[in-house]
């Protein structure tokens, strides 16, 4: 695990998939504020277990007098996701720029942007220089990135400010992500959508690996921006994991050519010399998310039996 001690760490979107569990690792060796609306009790009460002050804000929210005067780090990874429509610019890129105002003293800024900022690329890995676009179905979500991102790179200029912007790929574990959702579809019997006429290849990350590298990416923080794919070294398309899932489970999977969003994934070469490799290969990744399924699905022991355990 990439190392972070003594230092105070301002965590957004701390609730998340993802800033959960960073800022229940970085609350072992430092004081982290932990930011979210906490609409769910449950979650703020995992935090703060841990050693956390849990910090109820909404990043919708222009004034940050409530907010902790001066940190070390910040890591940014509160966001609305595309089903947000317009509301999104306000949180993913005004909030960003809220943020790097507040904290232009910070020794580092770690900015949670996403692979869905790119132009279609047809069938290969999207490399950290392959020019902005606009992903299917969610074009609002990434032209909010997109900004976050340009105002950023300004910000960290203006204010003498490192930053790192780690694009995110296929982020998931026990808690979710869509790899996560397209194998609990195939435990429960359900048809898995797949973008048609183009292999659905994806570069899984499992929660213990995008821990280790958002946690790193505070490390390599420059003035100007260090923009990084942060994905799995592993290229696995959709038909593949979840093939995968149906070996551990005893299930065929069902696949239905309906998808909206082009299948993105993510030349992992600068972050493999930046950060590391992955560690957690799409196997291993998939068994361990199917043994904690019993967070997730109803009745899971039910339908996972003894088959996941065992793999």
């Amino acid at each position: 695990m990439a190392m972070m001690s003594g230092k105070r760490v301002l965590v957004t979107g701390a609730s998340g998939l993802v800033a959960l569990p960073v800022a229940v690792e970085l609350a072992k060796d430092n004081e982290v504020f932990a930011l979210a609306r906490w609409s769910n009790p449950d979650q703020r009460k995992l935090v703060e277990a841990a050693g956390a002050q849990a910090v109820a804000f909404d990043m919708a929210n222009e004034d940050l007098s409530s907010l902790p005067k001066s940190v070390d780090v910040v890591i940014n990874y509160a966001v609305l996701p595309p089903n947000y429509g317009n509301v999104a610019y306000d949180v993913n890129t005004g909030g960003t720029g809220r943020l790097a105002r507040h904290y232009r003293d910070a020794e580092a800024f770690v900015h949670g942007s996403t692979g869905s900022l790119y132009e279609y690329q047809g069938e290969r890995p999207l490399r950290e220089d392959d020019p902005y676009g606009l992903h299917s179905a969610g074009e609002n979500y990434a032209a909010s990135k997109i900004g976050a991102e340009y105002m950023l790179k300004h910000l960290s200029v203006d204010y003498d400010l490192p930053v790192t912007m780690v694009r995110i790929f296929s982020f998931y574990g026990p808690r979710g992500g869509g790899v996560t959702q397209r194998i609990d579809q195939v435990a429960r019997g359900e048809p898995v959508s797949v973008y048609p006429g183009v292999r659905n290849v994806h570069t899984p990350l499992y929660e213990d690996d995008y821990v280790e590298k958002t946690i790193a990416a505070a490390g390599i923080a420059k003035v100007g921006c260090e923009i990084v794919n942060v994905g799995g070294s592993e290229s696995v398309t959709t038909q593949e994991y979840c093939q995968i899932a149906g070996e551990i489970l005893g299930k065929e999977p069902i696949f239905a050519e309906n998808g909206k969003s082009w299948p993105i994934w993510a030349d992992t070469t600068k972050m493999e010399r930046l950060l590391g490799p992955s560690k957690v290969s799409v196997r291993e990744g998939i068994r361990r998310t199917l043994e904690a399924a019993d967070r997730r699905l109803p009745g899971a022991h039910h339908v996972l039996g003894a088959a996941a355990p065992s793999d």
